[in-house]
């Protein structure tokens, strides 16, 4: 079974790394696996959403799932 995700990333992701609407999922991703395909380096992501609530880089993916990737947040 396969399907797709929408990625969205943010901040000083999304110049680099533009969202995706429909990012084609292989049976078994994870999270990983898909920022891999991206070429998207795993220390560029400190946080990460599936469906609005808070995953994991081991975190399995599905049809229809919504991935928000965002960087390391600075403040002060």
């Amino acid at each position: 079974m396969s399907g797709n995700v929408e990625v969205k990333t943010f901040a000083t992701l999304r110049s680099l790394y533009p969202s995706i609407p429909s990012f084609p999922l292989e049976e078994g991703d994870t999270v990983g696996d898909v920022m891999d395909r991206m070429k998207l380096p795993r220390e560029k992501v400190t946080i990460i959403f599936i469906n609005n609530k808070h995953g994991e880089e081991t975190s399995s993916l599905y049809d229809g799932d919504v991935l928000g990737l965002f960087p390391p947040i600075g403040g002060g």
